[in-house]
C-alpha cells in the first residue's frame, strides 16, 4: 500500500464545506471528495494519503485516509483554465481524519525528514515508505481498513453523478453554500454569530426534494434544490415523514398550523 502527498493551498481554492466536513469525520460519518493528484495516474484505491494546507499559516497536514478511486479527468479546478477547455486528473480521497490545525506542523516535517520535498506544486506526490510510515505513526494512523474494504465502500457508491451520491458529495454542498451563504434558510441563524471563530464555515445542507421521489439519472442543482439549514433546524424538518418544507417549518415556528 503506497502513500501520496496532497496539497491544498486555501489562496487558490476554497474549501467552502471543510468545517461541516471535521465535524462529520470526528463523529464518525463518511466524508469523501475529489482531490487534484498533479499528472500521477498510478495512485490507486486503496492507498494512503496525506493532506498537506500550505499558503497559509499554519501550514502541515492537516488530514489522512485512504484513496478511494482510480485518477480520472474533469475540467480543470482553475476557472480559468476550464474555460479554455483544459482538464485536470483527480482521485477521490475517503478521509478517516481532518482538522483545522495542523496535526504535524510543516516545520516539524522538514526538520524530521529534510530530504522529502513537503511543498509540492501539484498534489499526488509518492511518500518513501520509510517516510510515511514515520509520519503515519505521527498521526496515529494504523491504516486499519484493508485494501478490499476501500473497494467495497467504493462499490457501494455509483462513479456516476446521479442525485443519489451528488446530494451529500462535497461537491453539491460546496455550490450550494457559495450561492446561499452559511445562513440557515429557516431561521437565519448563523454559526459565526454565535460561536465566532469556532462556528466559522459551518452549517448543514438539506435537501428540498426526496431522493426516492427522483429517478436514477436525475442530476442535482446545488442553488435550486439544496439549502444551508442550522442542525436544530435540519432536525426538525426530519421529524415526520415525508419532511416539512421550508415554507412550513417557518410556520410552524411563527406557531400557527400550515
Amino acid at each position: 500500500m503506497a502513500t501520496y502527498l496532497f496539497a491544498w493551498n486555501p489562496n487558490r481554492w476554497e474549501w467552502v464545506d471543510q468545517a461541516e466536513a471535521i465535524v462529520r469525520i470526528n463523529n464518525h460519518e463518511q466524508y469523501d471528495i475529489y482531490w487534484s493528484c498533479g499528472r500521477n495516474r498510478g495512485i490507486n484505491v486503496g492507498d494512503t494519503f496525506l493532506l498537506m494546507k500550505l499558503g497559509v499559516v499554519p501550514k502541515g497536514i492537516v488530514g489522512y485516509g485512504y484513496v478511494a478511486s482510480a485518477p480520472y479527468e474533469l475540467p480543470h479546478w482553475n476557472a480559468e483554465r476550464a474555460s479554455r477547455g483544459e482538464l485536470a486528473l483527480r482521485c477521490d480521497l475517503f478521509f478517516q481524519a481532518l482538522s483545522g490545525w495542523p496535526l504535524v506542523p510543516l516545520g516539524l516535517l522538514q526538520e524530521r525528514f529534510p530530504s522529502y520535498r513537503w511543498t509540492p506544486q501539484e498534489g499526488g506526490m509518492s511518500v518513501p515508505d520509510a517516510i510515511a510510515t514515520d509520519v503515519l505513526s505521527l498521526v496515529h494512523f494504523d491504516a486499519v481498513l484493508k485494501r478490499s474494504d476501500v473497494e467495497r465502500y467504493v462499490e457501494g457508491r455509483s462513479r456516476r453523478v446521479t442525485v443519489k451520491t451528488y446530494e451529500r458529495s462535497a461537491a453539491a454542498r460546496q455550490a450550494c453554500i457559495a450561492h446561499h451563504g452559511f445562513d440557515c434558510a429557516v431561521c437565519g441563524f448563523s454559526f459565526a454569530r454565535v460561536y465566532g471563530a469556532l462556528g466559522r464555515g459551518y452549517v448543514e445542507v438539506h435537501h428540498l426534494k426526496q431522493i426516492a421521489d427522483l429517478g436514477d439519472d436525475a442530476l442535482v442543482d446545488p442553488v435550486r434544490d439544496l439549502r444551508p439549514v442550522c442542525s436544530n433546524c435540519h432536525r426538525m424538518l426530519h421529524k415526520q415523514r415525508p419532511p416539512l418544507s421550508i415554507e412550513e417549518l417557518r410556520t410552524q415556528m411563527n406557531g400557527t398550523s400550515p
